[in-house]
C-alpha cells in the first residue's frame, strides 16, 4: 500500500491540423517501506514497468555528523544497495559547518616536530662510526654521532626502496665542496634523513640525495647545490645558495610525512630565502613564522606559503561504492578562519556504474585541516540513467 498518491496530467497541446492531444494520465506512487517513487499508468500501484524508478533516502534521525579526521566517514546513514549493470545518477544535498579552523603552516610545523620526535626515538644501530662520512658504502641503519658530523667525497648508500638511512648528530652537520651522496640497490632519497641538533649546511656544488633537518638552528646550501629531497628547520632560517636546484625526493617515505609531503623547503620559525633568482624548487616553500624572499614564482613548482597565511579548514565529500571512491566524485571546499561557525551548502552530483547487484552507494566526507559538522538535514537521490 502506498503512503500517498498524486494524480497528474501532462500539458495539453494544440496542433495546426486542428487536433488536440493530451499526454497519458499518470499517477505518482510513493512507498516509504522501499523509499521508492514511481510513475504509473494511474491504475497499477508501483508502476507498470515503463516508468523510471527513483530511489530517495533521507536522514530520518535528523542528526549531524562530526568530521574530525582525514579518514573518510560515512555521513549519510542512508546507504543504498542497487541492481547490477545500471548507471546511477547520484545527487546529494546537505550543508556543513566549520567548527574549528587550523593554520596550514602550523599543521606543517606540527608534522615536522612529530617526524623529528620519531627519528630521534629510533634505536641506534651504529654508534662508533667516525664523524666524517665519505669515500665508502654504507647499508641501512641508524647512525649516531656524539658531536658534529660531515660528509666529504662520495658517500654511497646501498639498500632497497624501503630501507631507512638515518644519520643523527648532536652538533652541526656539513658537507665538503662537491661532496655527493649516491644511492644504489634501489635505495630512495625519501628514506635518507640527516637529523642535526645544530646547524646543517652543504658546501658549494654538493649533490645530496636525501632530507636534511635541523632542530635548533638554520639549514643552508652553498651555491650550485643539487638537493634531491628536503631542507627543513624546526627553529631557524632556511637559506638556499644561488643557482641551486631542489627536486622532489624519489620513492615513498616509510616515515609518515603528513602535510610535509607538499614541501621541499620549510621552517617552523624563521625566514626562507635564496641568494639567486635562478634557484629552482620542485615542490612548495613554507614557514610558520617568517618571510619568504628571493624566489622567482615561475621557478617554484608548489605553493609559496609565508608565515601568517590565512587559517583554513579543508573539507572533502564524495560518492563511494562499497567503500571505494567513485573517480572524480570528490568535491573540496576551503574556508578561512572568519568562516568559523558558519554554514555552507554541499551540492554533489556524479554518475556511478554498478556492476554487481547489491553493491552499496554511500556518501563519505573527511577533513585535511580543521573540523566540520555535516547536517542535520541531508538527502541522497539515485536515478537510473542507463543499462551498462
Amino acid at each position: 500500500m502506498s503512503d500517498f498518491t498524486q494524480d497528474f496530467r501532462s500539458q495539453r497541446r494544440n496542433y495546426q491540423d486542428g487536433t488536440t492531444r493530451v499526454n497519458q494520465i499518470g499517477r505518482l506512487w510513493y512507498d516509504s517501506n522501499t523509499n521508492s517513487l514511481r510513475i504509473s499508468d494511474g491504475e497499477t500501484p508501483g508502476g507498470n514497468g515503463l516508468c523510471t524508478r527513483i530511489i530517495a533516502k533521507r536522514d530520518n534521525n535528523d542528526t549531524s555528523v562530526a568530521i574530525t579526521s582525514s579518514t573518510p566517514t560515512i555521513i549519510t546513514g542512508m546507504t543504498q544497495a542497487v541492481p547490477d549493470n545500471v548507471q546511477q545518477l547520484v545527487n546529494f544535498n546537505s550543508q556543513f559547518t566549520v567548527n574549528t579552523t587550523s593554520s596550514e603552516t602550523a599543521q606543517v610545523k606540527a608534522d615536522l616536530i612529530a617526524l623529528y620526535d620519531r627519528l630521534v626515538a629510533l634505536t641506534a644501530t651504529v654508534t662508533d662510526h667516525a664523524a666524517t662520512h665519505g669515500s665508502e658504502t654504507l647499508g641501512p641503519g641508524v647512525y649516531t654521532t656524539a658531536g658534529a658530523m660531515n660528509i666529504t667525497g662520495t658517500l654511497t648508500l646501498n639498500g632497497s626502496a624501503t630501507d631507512l638511512f638515518v644519520f643523527r648528530c648532536a652538533g652541526a652537520f656539513t658537507t665538503g665542496a662537491s661532496a655527493e651522496v649516491i644511492l644504489t640497490g634501489g635505495a630512495v632519497s625519501s628514506n635518507v634523513w640527516i637529523v642535526a641538533e645544530g646547524a646543517a649546511s652543504t658546501g658549494a656544488s654538493t649533490v645530496f640525495r636525501g632530507n636534511i633537518m635541523a632542530n635548533t638552528a638554520a639549514v643552508s646550501t652553498g651555491a650550485s647545490t643539487s638537493i634531491e629531497g628536503r631542507m627543513m628547520a624546526i627553529s631557524g632560517a632556511v637559506g638556499i645558495g644561488a643557482a641551486s636546484i631542489v627536486t622532489a625526493p624519489t620513492g615513498t617515505s616509510v616515515q609518515a610525512l603528513g602535510t610535509l609531503d607538499s614541501f621541499n623547503l620549510f621552517t617552523g620559525t624563521g625566514a626562507v630565502s635564496t641568494t639567486g633568482t635562478d634557484t629552482t624548487v620542485a615542490l612548495g616553500i613554507g614557514t610558520n613564522s617568517g618571510n619568504i624572499t628571493g624566489f622567482v614564482v615561475a621557478n617554484v613548482g608548489g605553493n609559496i606559503v609565508p608565515g601568517g597565511a590565512p587559517n583554513i579548514a579543508e573539507f572533502h565529500v564524495g560518492v563511494y561504492i562499497d567503500g571505494v571512491v567513485v573517480p572524480d566524485s570528490i568535491r573540496t571546499s576551503h574556508r578561512s578562519a572568519d568562516h568559523e561557525g558558519s554554514e555552507h551548502p554541499i551540492v554533489l552530483q556524479t554518475v556511478a556504474d554498478i556492476s554487481v547487484e547489491g553493491q552499496t552507494i554511500d556518501i563519505r566526507a573527511y577533513n585535511t585541516l580543521g573540523t566540520c559538522t555535516v547536517g542535520p538535514g541531508m538527502i541522497m537521490v539515485l536515478t537510473p540513467v542507463t543499462t551498462l
